[in-house]
């Protein structure tokens, strides 16, 4: 305990209260009286004189009023006696940090996080602010001297105290970098409004408005930062003028408010194959009212979501094809980003569990998940780039207005047996949400077969009009408008290349996403 004195001492000395150097000590002594007297606790008398050792704010305030009581005289050992139990300084949040300990412990085991390794973040009564610099004038009254340096930040101590007890009874350490973001607000609502006389000062810097959203009222212009400006803007003779100094003390503690946990989001990679032509990639619905049944994503990411135990998910494929389309074969890459996440370490083999689980639902003759993988945030790029530029490759069952020849057949082939270019105007079908720009998109090949099978109840003659078309175009290019052309806003178009007068896509399915997913390790 000596030697926590001599530290104590030393911090008092070097806080250099005054201006002369002889003095300095003696003057730090009468501040800490001042701030006793005042009753602030005696952690909040170790920001006054700038502690640095963390430690010595872990210690609990009976310990702390033993060490003070030693440095001051022993005629000055009832200043230490402080009536109200209430910090004026801290209203409480920083003197009985400790106390809140449990309520953060006891959220952390109900949420059952996998890691235990958090970030974080605090947020104390903004009327610490103002009284911090209120309690600064009042020592440059009290002490006679022309400056007195601001308070050390309450926050740092906090989270130490915070951290150092977390560890000790709960086994959870503090990591800056750490995946789990842990934000703890304590409130002192008696004080909430002490900021407000700076509103009343001749230049104020804080300009207060009000604005109703949603039938709520809500203050603007009162942050955190504007008030800090305000303060290092006001003069000592405006807050003797406007307000109490040294601020009113409280009967009242600081309370902890609330506490938001959140993880970083989880990513699972794959692609998933789509027999059904009534399945959605993501739920449609307009107006409130569903236009497909089912979805992909809700096939994929719902047991995703619970065996991550997670909050929510986003769904993201590279493109996507309508609800009427099929995507076969290797399927269409995506990935699934789990939000907050309890549980994010899984086994390669409980990752293949989750996909038989997928695979084995009652939607399993309609979708179908394969390749599921881990992967890293810094992959998802892959995706959004793969979207814009790479190939697809798609097989369409095409009606068209005149019987189907070889002449026919041969042209289209001949044409589409090289790359070219085709101009497309935005979709008559889209044009609500989307530019209406033209977009140049390759078509790097194109083939037409007569089909083998048509449907039984398609007459001899009307069997006559369909035709297989295979192609392989950029990522982005609109298949449908391709086929009829869109009222000329597609040229060339597949009708156009055939040498027909129409030419309509009645079923289409995606072969072949050319994309190399998910990315090998």
């Amino acid at each position: 305990m000596t030697t926590t004195v001599e530290t104590i001492k030393e911090y008092i000395t070097k806080a250099a209260f005054g201006n002369e150097a002889n003095k300095y000590y003696e003057t730090g002594l009468e501040a800490i009286r001042t701030l006793v007297k005042a009753q602030c606790c005696h952690r909040c008398c170790l920001r006054f004189i700038h502690a640095q050792d963390l430690n010595l704010f872990t210690l609990p305030e009976k310990e702390l009023k033993s060490l003070f009581t030693k440095i001051l005289e022993p005629e000055e050992i009832s200043l230490t006696k402080v009536q109200n139990p209430v910090c004026t300084a801290c209203v409480g949040a920083l003197q009985y940090a400790e106390t809140f300990v449990d309520d953060i412990g006891k959220r952390l085991q109900d949420e059952d996080y996998q890691t235990k390794s958090i970030n974080l973040t605090c947020t104390l009564p903004i009327s610490i602010l103002s009284r911090d610099r209120l309690l600064q004038f009042y020592l440059k009254d009290t002490l006679g001297i022309d400056k007195v340096q601001k308070a050390r930040d309450p926050k740092e101590p906090f989270k130490f105290i915070i951290a150092g007890q977390l560890w000790k009874d709960f086994g959870v350490e503090l990591w800056n970098n750490g995946p789990l973001r842990m934000t703890v607000v304590t409130e002192h609502e008696p004080t909430s409004q002490d900021h407000m006389f700076l509103t009343q000062v001749k230049e104020p810097v804080l300009k207060i408005r009000t604005k109703k959203r949603k039938g709520i009222v809500q203050t603007l212009g009162d942050s955190r930062a504007m008030v800090v400006e305000a303060l290092n803007a006001l003069k000592d003779t405006e807050a003797r003028s406007l307000t109490t100094i040294p601020p009113t003390p409280q009967s009242i503690q600081a309370v902890l408010s609330s506490i938001d946990l959140i993880h970083d989001s989880s990513y699972i990679g794959g692609r998933y194959i789509k027999y059904s032509r009534e399945y959605s990639q993501t739920p449609w619905a307009i107006k409130g009212k569903k236009l497909t049944e089912n979805s992909v994503s809700e096939c994929i990411c719902e047991v995703l979501k619970k065996q991550f135990r997670a909050d929510d998910y986003k769904f993201v494929s590279a493109g996507r094809e309508d609800a009427n389309v099929r995507m076969l074969q290797t399927g269409r890459p995506f990935y699934c980003e789990l939000i907050n996440p309890r549980k994010v370490k899984f086994e390669k083999s409980e990752l293949l569990a989750m996909q038989d689980e997928i695979n084995s639902l009652p939607s399993k003759n309609d979708v179908q998940l394969r390749d599921i993988a881990t992967i890293e945030q810094a992959d998802t790029k892959i995706i959004k780039e793969g979207e814009q530029h790479k190939r697809k490759t798609y097989s369409a069952l095409v009606w068209v207005s005149n019987p189907v020849t070889e002449e026919m057949i041969n042209r289209v082939n001949e044409a589409g047996s090289n790359p070219f270019k085709i101009q497309q105007n935005t979709p008559v079908r889209v044009f609500q949400r989307r530019a209406g720009i033209i977009r140049e998109k390759e078509i790097h090949f194109c083939k037409a077969t007569k089909p083998t099978n048509v449907k039984e109840d398609t007459d001899e003659s009307a069997e006559k009009h369909f035709v297989i078309v295979t192609m392989n175009t950029q990522a982005g290019t609109y298949i449908k408008e391709f086929i009829h052309g869109d009222l000329g806003r597609t040229q060339p178009n597949f009708a156009s290349l055939a040498g027909v007068q129409a030419a309509d896509l009645i079923e289409l399915d995606v072969i072949e996403v050319d994309l190399v997913w998910p990315p090998q390790k």
